[in-house]
């Protein structure tokens, strides 16, 4: 069941909507689309709601000025290029075009203003599927094209949160579509550090102190981005600080394969990753300070983001990143609860 109310207005006076994904479990989803933000996902657990996601009651909360000024994108959608691109540089046709660079020196989840603020269409298909659409403009960040891209939520009564991701163009152009929500499975206000994770990944994504990839891959062997024996978060955190790397799968699949598994520190839910990408991106919140209402500091939420590998366009053995005309982008990643 999909229920829709008023989540007020933009600063430029667009009406926002809220709409809540029920399935027979009491499992919930609510998506506003502004931003496709997922701003909350709850399960009932022992007659109590538990929170999934970190989150905001409230459109003023994700337009406010102190909020976008250490701009942490909770439950975003992100477009038209996801995490980074080194200096906001990509070759076309031979001819090298400039994206807008707006984390110095670099260009970041789609440059000043993205898909992540943008009020999307939106269309309710049936019980279960909420239909988000956006039409790019050519030019929009300096990104060539038009592009039309569509996401459809869907809440199963499996617990299971999809998200599917289409997108076509006219012109040649970079894409790497994800979802940006922070994750805490437990039962109180705690961080995420004694939540145990597991990663299906023997290598990661080679990075500078700019976390731009240098075209190599990692064997996490012997190492503490080693995650493919579920450990706690904080087990090796201290010989890095915080993790915000990209862990690679490989190629793209054409149906989703589970790739992660989170569990909440008391042992009472898990959450999988299930994705059709070929990496996943994890940060698990170090620099995180946002809210008034609700406040959320480091470490408040870990970010769990399946997408294409970041700077792919200026990898050709990435074999990825771009979307030319005539083709269509699609893939999906799910959430799904078990409690």
């Amino acid at each position: 069941m999909i229920s829709t109310s008023d989540f007020g207005s933009t600063p430029s006076g667009e009406n926002v909507k809220l709409f809540t994904l029920s399935n027979k479990n009491g499992v919930q989803a609510k998506i506003t689309n502004y931003g496709g933000i997922l701003t909350s996902f709850i399960a009932p657990m022992e007659g109590v709601d538990r929170e999934m996601v970190l989150g905001f009651d409230t459109l003023q909360e994700y337009t406010s000025k102190n909020y976008l000024d250490n701009y942490p994108y909770f439950g975003a959608l992100i477009g038209r290029f996801g995490n980074r691109i080194d200096h906001g540089k990509v070759t076309i046709n031979g001819k090298e075009l400039q994206l807008s660079c707006n984390h110095s020196p670099h260009h970041l989840h789609g440059g000043n203003i993205g898909f992540d603020r943008k009020v999307w269409k939106a269309k309710v298909v049936n019980d279960s599927e909420l239909h988000l659409s956006y039409l790019s403009v050519d030019g929009e960040e300096n990104f060539p094209g038009n592009v039309n891209t569509t996401v459809i939520y869907s809440l199963s009564d499996e617990n299971e949160l999809q998200i599917k991701y289409e997108a076509t163009t006219d012109k040649t152009t970079p894409i790497n579509l994800t979802q940006h929500s922070y994750f805490n499975l437990s039962d109180s206000c705690s961080n995420i550090l004694d939540h145990e994770l597991q990663i299906d990944a023997n290598y990661l994504l080679e990075t500078n102190d700019f976390l731009i990839p240098s075209g190599k891959l990692l064997n996490v062997e012997n190492t503490c981005f080693d995650f493919r024996t579920k450990k706690t978060i904080n087990q090796d955190i201290e010989d890095i600080e915080n993790y915000d790397d990209c862990f690679a799968f490989g190629e793209t699949t054409k149906t989703p394969r589970k790739v992660a598994e989170l569990i909440s520190p008391d042992k009472k839910v898990s959450m999988e990753v299930i994705t059709t990408f070929p990496g996943l991106q994890v940060y698990t919140g170090k620099y995180i300070s946002a809210g008034e209402k609700r406040r959320f500091e480091a470490f408040a939420g870990v970010a769990l983001e399946a997408q294409g590998y970041p700077d792919a366009p200026n990898h050709p053995s990435f074999k990825h990143g771009w979307l030319e005309p005539g083709e269509i982008y699609k893939q999906q990643t799910n959430y799904k609860l078990i409690f």
